[in-house]
């Protein structure tokens, strides 16, 4: 199976390097942003399976990967990381589409979870394009 391209957007080093270093043990090396724009610029030339955004960018920028402009189909699950344990934090980030929230520092446990769910949510919009175009 081919590695998932996951990209990891944050301007702070110990979340990159957090984020590498987890998901190394999965065989994932991360496309590492440190700005949406820089993302944004990432997302038009690579396909990525799954990003992982600091709640900390400055200005719109989480918004902004959060609901990309991209059709549904095409759009990269987003996965907000937080240090901060606030509901209304969650919800909020939820209902702009997130694909989930998570804090930081994470275990090894919640990536593997995390990314599996976002793989599976992947595979799964791969079968309904499949069936659509049938």
């Amino acid at each position: 199976m081919v590695s998932p391209n996951v990209m990891v957007v944050s301007h702070t080093l110990d979340v990159q390097q957090a984020f590498a270093s987890l998901l190394a043990k999965s065989d994932i090396v991360p496309i590492i942003a440190s700005t949406g724009s820089e993302a944004k610029a990432i997302l038009k030339h690579h396909s990525i399976s799954l990003i992982f955004c600091s709640d900390d960018l400055p200005g719109s920028d989480v918004e902004d990967l959060i609901r990309q402009k991209s059709p549904e189909p095409n759009r990269v699950p987003t996965v907000v990381v937080s240090r901060l344990d606030q509901w209304d934090c969650f919800i909020r980030f939820l209902h702009m589409g997130a694909l989930d929230y998570v804090l930081f520092p994470l275990s090894d446990v919640e990536i593997e979870r995390v990314v599996k769910n976002a793989l599976s949510l992947i595979e799964l919009r791969k079968v309904r394009q499949a069936a659509a175009a049938n």
